[in-house]
């Protein structure tokens, strides 16, 4: 039996979390909605647990063991709705949160599935981890969504949420083995580790969030070789314009120039304080803008002209650069 209920410790945590969530104005309005979904989904289970565990509340368990699986897509889905293919967050949200509410229909109303319950949880856990990870080893290019400042805290954060799922995969894995070869004989201190463990992960996440700020900028030495490759590459991009094909890359612009891809981006953030998916953007919506002037054109096909693969990559982009939607830049520009 726990005697101190550590889990609620985590349920304070994860509201400090949505506050600290829905006050940092850098942050786009869909993560900030799906990061704050997860804190309240954390909060909810975390107190569900402590319901549980610590006041024998048996009543809760279904519920609480169903919660899980939506924790890997939104926390997934917020750091994809800050990166270079916040285009396709739809189209994952569909996907994710789809296959999040069929596994919670099915373990619900197939008593059997139940049995594999802790398999699917932990398969879950560690699929999100890896996805996580991946976005990570894109490099700070893929959080093209964040102004240079906060690149480097976020991806911080992205190590942060890995970490998280891996031990809460780790900590699920010997309770539910404890389960099966001690009938829970070991669970309160299991439990009252992993809520350890989580306190203090989550603690330092919050303490970064409370110090990040424009002193978390890149501070590296702009030398002159920086600014004549970002020179370089603004001027190839302009008479090729290149910028145009939606699949352009990182790694197709540094060929192009015959330099590597490590040299373009650190030239061009320290050059132009942009990564180079902002630098690249900014093109597109200099080329949209002067499309949405001239031209009748519908606003989604402006989009496609400049080289935005979607519409709503589009819209993000040109309301990030010009404070204000395409179709209200047209209406300006008219009048």
């Amino acid at each position: 039996m726990i005697s101190v209920p550590l889990p609620l410790f985590l349920t304070a945590l994860a509201a400090i979390f949505g506050s600290l969530v829905l006050t940092r104005p850098w942050l786009t309005t869909r993560a900030k909605a799906l990061f704050a979904l997860l804190a309240g989904l954390i909060m909810v289970e975390t107190l569900l647990v402590a319901l549980r565990f610590a006041y024998q509340v048996e009543g809760v368990l279904v519920i609480q063991r169903l919660l899980p699986f939506w924790i890997g897509p939104l926390l997934a889905l917020g750091f994809l709705a800050l990166s270079d293919r916040v285009g396709r967050l739809r189209r994952a949200m569909t996907l994710h949160l789809g296959v999040a509410a069929m596994m919670t229909a099915l373990v619900a109303a197939v008593p059997p599935v139940r049995v594999a319950l802790d398999l699917l949880i932990g398969l879950s856990y560690a699929v999100y981890a890896v996805l996580l990870l991946r976005l990570w080893r894109g490099g700070p290019d893929r959080l093209s969504q964040l102004s240079l400042a906060r690149v480097g805290f976020m991806r911080r954060m992205i190590l942060v949420g890995a970490g998280l799922l891996g031990i809460t995969l780790i900590m699920d894995t010997l309770i539910a083995v404890d389960f099966a070869r001690n009938e829970g004989a070991n669970v309160g201190w299991l439990l009252s580790l992993a809520s350890l463990l989580l306190i203090a992960v989550l603690a330092v996440a919050a303490v970064f969030s409370l110090r990040t700020g424009p002193a978390d900028a890149v501070q590296s030495h702009r030398s002159h070789a920086d600014t004549q490759l970002a020179d370089r590459a603004e001027k190839f991009l302009l008479e090729s314009r290149l910028f145009v094909d939606p699949q352009l890359s990182l790694t197709r612009l540094a060929r192009r120039l015959g330099v590597t891809d490590r040299a373009l981006s650190e030239a061009v953030n320290r050059a132009r304080d942009k990564n180079v998916s902002q630098f690249i953007n900014a093109f597109r919506v200099a080329e949209a803008a002067q499309l949405l002037r001239e031209s009748s054109d519908p606003v989604g096909a402006v989009g496609e002209a400049a080289g935005f693969l979607t519409r709503s990559n589009f819209y993000a982009e040109f309301n990030r650069v010009m404070g204000q939607s395409p179709g209200a830049y047209r209406k300006a520009a008219q009048t």
